[in-house]
């Protein structure tokens, strides 16, 4: 193999990576957001409180660490102890993403079996995170309707938020 060839085979493999990671990272801020917003809606939100203040509430919740949200949920006893474990595994993972995932794992763009393994890794990180995100999902869900909130409402609300977020304008 050329040395030109090398290259791009090492490119090729930094490419897959880097598109993993961000994915995985992405799922991981969408289930903090939502996690965050659990808690305030059913810990800290009052009823007749009015916008502005529950997004008060929401903004200072999407500002602590994810350690701190599942703790959070966990002390107001908004998890199961499966759920609770399983969110605490994520949160490791989470951590060694972010702080140290690019140093354990050198060898990733110059072995194809070392790339696939953290492939892998980083595809179970998104899953679960997208496992969880549905579980606190089914959960407002749950909580909002238990409170009078119609699904048809519920369903309203989603579709504007998909049409926000497709909107070329959000871009």
């Amino acid at each position: 193999m050329s040395e030109l060839e090398a290259q791009l085979e090492k490119a090729n493999r930094l490419s897959a990576i880097t598109q993993q990671i961000g994915f995985s990272l992405w799922q991981l801020q969408e289930l903090e957001g939502v996690c965050a917003t659990y808690y305030v809606l059913v810990e800290e939100a009052k009823f007749g409180m009015g916008e502005e203040a529950g997004n008060k509430l929401e903004e200072n919740a999407r500002k602590k660490t994810f350690g701190a949200t599942i703790h959070k949920l966990v002390k107001a006893g908004l998890l199961t102890e499966e759920v609770e474990e399983r969110f605490k595994k994520l949160l490791s993972e989470r951590n060694w993403l972010v702080h140290s995932s690019r140093a354990s794992s050198r060898n990733a763009i110059h072995s194809d079996s070392h790339m696939l393994a953290l492939l892998e890794r980083l595809r179970q990180i998104s899953e679960e995170a997208l496992s969880l995100l549905k579980h606190v999902g089914a959960l407002t869900e749950a909580y909002v309707k238990k409170y009078g909130v119609s699904e048809e409402f519920i369903e309203k609300k989603s579709k504007e938020i998909l049409e926000q977020w497709h909107s070329t304008d959000a871009i």
